[in-house]
């Protein structure tokens, strides 16, 4: 449940905003010319900053001792400055990187991809923003849906829901290998937030469509994310908010690292002071351990490995989806372990390598008012790569991944089940002839022990430079999917489900201003369709009729993105649009129609400002959608109806000072400001003669907590 279970907005803040020392220098070229966006960095770390339009920057360490500032833009060579630290000291430098002439000005493929990452020139959002955006929660979703191609879920869907695609079209990524369950377990009606924290991840590549030949089964959108390398340094953060409390910690032991986290969650506190439309019976509550080991190897090489276990319970009283006009008791117990490994080594300066592996297992006890609901799953995955970079100009990979797993459900006396290997191999190479020119062909293939059937994947993306600071890219593909799970479940094998995407962008990036455009059009064919059995909008539903392969569909649109960093000190804003056209006919539709899920039109406007006077982050946000189809049982045309726009107008204040040389975090956060009584639909009586609206779990909630970190500061340092 995105606005109640938000444990941290800021809670690891002193670990990355905050430093012992300063290091201020300028970066130029062999010819003495300033280098503007050059990225500046220390080897084998996440202290990154990139120089102004003067080619000057500032980064600050936690770091002593020897160490090598590295610095690199692009079409140059990566340049390193071995520079000795002391403590709380300050330092000017001057760095000269060489110039590749024949690469000069080169860039990367965007269409389709929104990156946040330290090594990609097209960088968004990265942990600081995700969890500094008003209205987010300090989930990775709900920052995500200030994007462009995403729908605002309004708060009653769980998952990301991208350019026409449901819920299930879309696939999260940790290191290489698929999150099975990266949202807490689902109640009916009530959105839930991810189960990941912003600060785990150094790097955040979210597609809209296009994505690459290494990944597969979604039809829509991958967000892939990669987690954080070596800490900088210990650290331990304690805090307290309405939700309940948490600490964690991470310790630094040479080329070592280990780190810890634990909570505990109980919503009491925050019901007291938020307006809920949903009648709670059992208080949500819950806790979790996590823990992760980083070693960095011989040769460069970095070893992860990561594991948690997470508790959760609620019940609540909701619709019964079978009788619209009367209420039942929704109970569910919830148990979730997670492990994720993985190994990256150069093998020479021309080869390296990376496998990954991970395990899941997820169990839910659900009360389904006097039925007893039992489900589990569980996916083991491995993957290994070969990366060959003969220079600048040519890369290929080739990888393969295997997967296993599987589902069981009972419904009293009802059991469903199945079991899934899914294999996969994949080849993919980046060529840049030219300064102005890049292309990017793969191919995937992928088969399936379940429905006995395999496919192949051909994707091509590709990019001009029209001037130093701006580019058109374009990308297309074949994307292929199985059939949703409550359709496995019991015994339906139809065939895999497909996508065509087309993609063609316009981005300018220049003196921290960022703009971007791009069209699309996705063609889906071979949708899972049931016969037979009309349209029934209950989705808990066993009645599915005959199953096969007969859907199809369309979705087309433009997306605009605009950021500015630069235009008044400490004051960042961007702002999100996006205009979409689809209509399917697949699952129990009975005519080609919009989805119930998507709105028209889509708009967030988010605007930051720190401060340095009051020590205080400011952030608020405006997000608007059109109003979504819903079903009348009465009306003359299928899901023809309208629900009203979608508006929130959310504030989030964040004050940074000291107790006792203790950094500390106190955040107040206020979400839906307006008290709008947003309606995202309405289910009708089975006689359809009354309806009652459908409604997000929460209206205006208010969320205060603070965050306390044990490793002491100089208040200098603020």
């Amino acid at each position: 449940m995105k606005q109640l279970y938000t444990l941290i907005l800021l809670a690891m803040l002193p670990a990355i905003s905050f430093a012992q020392n300063t290091i201020n220098g300028e970066v130029r070229n062999n010819n003495g010319a300033v280098v503007p966006m050059a990225n500046v960095y220390f080897k084998g770390t996440l202290d990154i900053v990139t120089t102004d339009a003067e080619g000057k920057f500032t980064i600050v360490t936690k770091l002593k001792g020897p160490q090598v500032l590295m610095a690199s833009a692009l079409g140059t060579k990566k340049t390193e400055y071995p520079i000795t630290l002391a403590d709380s000291a300050t330092y000017t430098v001057s760095i000269v990187i060489i110039e590749e002439a024949t690469e000069l000005d080169e860039f990367v493929i965007t269409a389709g991809t929104i990156a946040a990452s330290n090594d990609r020139a097209v960088a968004v959002l990265d942990p600081i923003d995700i969890v500094t955006t008003a209205g987010a929660q300090g989930d990775i979703v709900g920052a995500i849906q200030t994007l462009p191609g995403v729908q605002r879920n309004g708060g009653d869907q769980t998952g990301l829901m991208v350019r026409g695609g449901d819920v299930n079209e879309s696939v999260m990524i940790i290191d290489g290998t698929t999150a099975q369950n990266a949202f807490n377990s689902n109640v009916p009606g009530v959105a839930q937030r991810s189960r990941f924290n912003p600060f785990q991840f150094k790097g955040t590549s979210f597609s809209t469509g296009g994505y690459s030949a290494r990944y597969g089964q979604a039809l829509s959108s991958v967000l892939d994310l990669q987690t954080n390398d070596l800490p900088d340094q210990n650290n331990i953060n304690v805090g307290a908010n309405f939700a309940g409390v948490y600490a964690a910690g991470e310790k630094l032991m040479g080329k070592n690292g280990i780190e810890f986290s634990g909570y505990y969650n109980n919503l009491a506190p925050f019901f007291l002071l938020a307006e809920s439309s949903i009648d709670f019976y059992d208080v949500p509550q819950g806790g979790g351990l996590s823990t992760r080991f980083v070693s960095k190897t011989e040769g460069n090489g970095m070893f992860k490995m990561a594991l948690s276990h997470t508790f959760n319970k609620t019940g609540i009283a909701i619709f019964d989806p079978a009788n619209p006009g009367q209420n039942i008791n929704f109970g569910i117990k919830n148990q979730n372990t997670y492990l994720t490994t993985s190994f990256k080594n150069w093998i020479n300066d021309h080869l390296r390598y990376n496998t990954a592996f991970s395990f899941s297992n997820n169990t839910d006890n659900v009360s389904w008012g006097e039925f007893a609901v039992y489900r589990n799953d569980s996916r083991v995955q491995g993957r290994a790569e070969l990366w060959y970079e003969a220079g600048r100009k040519f890369n290929i990979l080739f990888g393969a991944e295997l997967q296993n797993f599987g589902y069981t459900q009972q419904f009293d006396t009802l059991i469903g089940q199945f079991s899934e290997v899914m294999s996969a191999a994949y080849v993919e190479a980046e060529y840049k002839p030219a300064k102005w020119f890049a292309v990017k062909p793969g191919i995937r293939g992928e088969y399936s022990q379940l429905i006995a059937r395999g496919n192949v994947s051909p994707r091509l993306a590709f990019a001009f430079k029209t001037s130093k600071h701006s580019q058109i890219a374009a990308a297309t593909g074949l994307f292929y999917q199985t059939a949703a799970n409550n359709y496995l479940l019991f015994g339906y094998r139809p065939g895999f489900q497909e996508a065509i995407h087309y993609m063609l962008n316009y981005q300018v990036m220049k003196d921290n201003r960022t703009f971007r455009i791009e069209g699309y059009y996705k063609s889906y064919d071979q949708l899972v369709r049931e016969q037979g059995v009309g349209y029934n909008p209950n989705p808990y539903r066993f009645d599915f009729g005959t199953v096969d392969n007969s859907g199809f569909g369309y979705a087309q649109g433009i997306d605009f993105f605009w950021r500015d960093k630069k235009s008044i000190k400490n004051f960042d804003y961007w702002i999100s649009y996006s205009i979409i056209d689809t209509k399917r006919l697949y699952q129990n539709y009975v005519a080609q129609v919009t989805p119930d899920y998507v709105s028209t039109h889509n708009l967030n406007v988010i605007a930051k400002y720190f401060s340095d006077r009051l020590q205080t982050m400011f952030s608020a946000s405006y997000n608007y959608a059109s109003g979504r189809p819903y079903y009348d049982p009465n009306s003359a045309s299928f899901l023809s109806d309208k629900a009203p726009d979608y508006h929130n107008v959310a504030l989030t204040i964040s004050y940074l000072t000291t107790i006792k040389k203790m950094f500390t975090v106190i955040y107040l956060s206020v979400d839906n400001i307006t008290n709008q009584k947003n309606i995202l639909g309405y289910r009708y009586s089975t006689d359809g003669q009354e309806r009652y609206p459908v409604m997000p779990a929460i209206y205006r909630s208010i969320f205060l907590g603070f965050n306390l970190s044990l490793t002491e500061f100089d208040k200098d340092e603020l």
